[in-house]
């Protein structure tokens, strides 16, 4: 019986351990799972964390008196910029020095726009194809394949290829190299001072760096090319086959406010004109975005946004609010127009009437194109200004500028020029020959300025030369007529001797003959 008993408590137990086995395994799986999810869940809680701390710092600009509030955003470095006055509007620790990412090809595309044109064409090397990393942004370039400066723009800009940059690099400079000096020298000369750059793509790399506001400097500057508002403001575009590949490259914008992302077109804004888009694991998204509103030209630039599941979150959220912020809450003012503080007096001068400096005296006035930007709340007059002379030495027609602030904020500048005269004396003048010496006078305060000299050097060349021929002629003149004179006094005092020696020669004779016929005549006596 008790065997019985053992033998069917065997079958059972053969029968249930399979079973048992596999609920174990599905129980570890259930156990490995769970604890995957809470890793997850830790991770996504401290990124969270991390976003919510971002999100939470301190914006800068709004400590600026009577500053309109800044709206709080994702981003960890952040600055709007009106263009045409390079004012800052918004300024979110805006010279915390970042990664990049693809937001560097706009330097790379503005060196390439100064130094290229559009119809050249780059052949590509092995280098500027292979030294990629692999996986990262490219239309698929094969070495010793052609492709024109404009379309390689467009791969760099839109697609953000990276071999295209390499291949726009060696075509501008020679090598890579070169070329990332040309970029530091150019950051340098634009006013970057939290730069440094060694790639012409922005691939991760440890000394390849900048910040928010040199971003910002960086697009302002290719703004001056109309080239980077069309290709970068472009929605899709596509190569023609080429000597390497026989198929048509299609191209699309990334930035998600110029071109929709699988028919998305949620962030779609068409004030935007220009933008690049940045991501790596380490920089994170950055983006670059240009729009244009109320007459102004903004240039937003948000770096170091940790994303979301939610594609375009918050990274494009963040600069929609800040584009509905500074066109919000800020107006363009023009200087010209409104200016009744300034008041331009001519001085002493030289005087009208046929004269070699000219007749008319020259007059100064605001370039009619200059603006400041002030908060809608704030009048024209809340503004500040200092006045500072120009240099001499750069011969422009600009006498000085006036600098605007609004609470200590630089809010733009405009330019006094010298008007250009209409009369003009001489056939020779390609400009005038003037020295003018104004009185400027700031509310209650005169400033007298230095004299202005523009000296007209043609006019002075030829004044010499004909002051110099005038003096040899003279000369010539005054050595014939000495000369003359010399030869005249000459004849006249040899034939005066001659006579006189003929007078002398006939005295003595006459003297002779008198004694020789007394001699005679004695002789002749007869005694």
């Amino acid at each position: 019986m008790a065997k019985n008993y053992m033998k069917l408590l065997h079958i059972l137990g053969s029968i249930l351990f399979p079973f048992f086995v596999i609920g174990m395994f599905f129980s570890c799986l259930v156990i490995v799972d769970a604890k995957t999810t809470s890793s997850e869940q830790t991770a996504e809680e401290a990124l969270e964390q991390e976003r919510q701390a971002v999100y939470n710092k301190r914006i800068d600009s709004n400590s600026t008196e009577d500053w309109p509030q800044g709206p709080k955003i994702y981003a960890e470095s952040a600055v709007v910029m009106e263009a045409s006055t390079g004012t800052i509007l918004y300024n979110k620790d805006m010279d915390m020095v970042n990664y990049p990412a693809s937001i560097t090809k706009i330097m790379t595309a503005l060196i390439a726009l100064e130094h290229c044109s559009l119809d050249e064409t780059i052949t590509y090397s092995y280098y500027a194809t292979h030294s990629i990393e692999a996986g990262s942004s490219t239309i698929g370039t094969t070495e010793g394949e052609e492709l024109t400066v404009e379309e390689s723009l467009y791969a760099l800009l839109l697609e953000s290829a990276n071999e295209c940059g390499n291949g726009l690099a060696e075509h501008t400079a020679g090598s890579i190299d070169a070329f990332v000096i040309m970029m530091n020298e150019k950051a340098l000369e634009l006013g970057c001072v939290n730069m440094h750059f060694v790639n012409p793509h922005g691939l991760p790399d440890e000394e390849h760096y900048t910040s928010a506001y040199d971003m910002a400097l960086i697009t302002q500057a290719a703004l001056q090319y109309e080239d980077f508002i069309r290709i970068s403001g472009t929605e899709r575009y596509q190569i023609a086959a080429t000597n390497k590949d026989n198929e048509i490259t299609y191209m699309k914008n990334h930035h998600k406010m110029i071109a929709s992302y699988n028919g998305d077109e949620r962030f779609l804004d068409d004030t935007v004109i220009a933008g690049k888009t940045g991501y790596t694991s380490a920089a994170k998204n950055t983006l670059v975005t240009v729009a244009r509103r109320g007459g102004m030209t903004f240039i937003v630039v948000t770096m170091h946004t940790i994303p979301t599941a939610e594609t375009g979150i918050p990274i494009y959220t963040d600069t929609a609010l800040l584009l509905d912020y500074a066109s919000e809450n800020f107006k363009k003012v023009n200087v010209a127009a409104n200016e009744r503080n300034f008041l331009l007096s001519k001085g002493d001068g030289f005087p009208g009437g046929d004269f070699i400096f000219e007749q008319s005296m020259p007059s100064f006035h605001i370039n009619a194109d200059d603006s400041i930007i002030l908060p809608n709340e704030a009048d024209f007059k809340d503004a500040s200004l200092e006045l500072v002379f120009a240099d001499d030495s750069q011969g422009s027609d600009t006498a000085a500028f006036i600098f605007y602030t609004y609470k200590d904020h630089p809010v733009g500048s405009a330019a006094i020029e010298q008007e250009e005269r209409v009369k003009k004396d001489s056939a020779f003048d390609d400009k005038d020959i003037l020295i003018e010496e104004s009185d400027i006078t700031v509310s209650d305060q005169t400033i007298t300025p230095k004299k202005f000299i523009i000296v007209n050097i043609r006019f002075i060349y030829f004044s010499i030369i004909i002051i110099v021929v005038i003096f040899i002629f003279y000369k010539f003149i005054r050595c014939a007529i000495d000369k003359y004179k010399c030869s005249i006094k000459y004849l006249y005092r040899r034939q005066r001797h001659k006579r006189w020696r003929k007078r002398k020669h006939f005295i003595s004779g006459r003297k002779h003959y008198y004694k020789k016929c007394e001699r005679q005549s004695f002789d002749d006596i007869d005694l």
